[in-house]
């Protein structure tokens, strides 16, 4: 698993790639207090606004629990995208909080050859 940023003309990308066959996703906003899965420790991230990204099944390690992806929180600090951070890799689910500077529109595009799901943030 991979995960990266940038800002384009009128909006912020951050692109998650996976290995294997692609996950299933959701994303919401949602509300703090933001909280670590499965913990339930809170975990403070930059923005006013908080898009929730829930990828299943998956995982960011491997059989003996070793990470695969060593890259737990970005700070972009881009203009919509300030902040990604993950906060579940818990029973073949992961889970990210963008932290964004203020609720915007947002699109969803799954690429392939490797599969990539890109979510655009508008700027705000």
């Amino acid at each position: 698993m991979d995960v990266r940023t940038a800002r384009h003309d009128g909006f912020d990308r951050i692109v998650f790639e996976f290995s294997g066959n692609p996950p299933d996703y959701r994303l919401e906003y949602i509300e703090p207090p933001i909280v670590a899965d499965p913990s339930g420790l809170p975990i403070e991230i930059a923005g006013d606004a908080f898009l929730w990204v829930r990828f299943e099944p998956a995982n960011a390690h491997d059989d003996d629990g070793n990470p695969t992806f060593s890259t737990g929180e970005l700070t972009p600090g881009l203009p919509a995208l300030l902040e990604v951070e993950r906060i579940g890799d818990f029973e073949a689910v992961v889970s990210y909080v963008l932290g964004l500077s203020e609720e915007v529109d947002f699109r969803v595009a799954a690429l392939d050859e490797p599969y990539r799901l890109a979510i655009d943030v508008e700027h705000p």
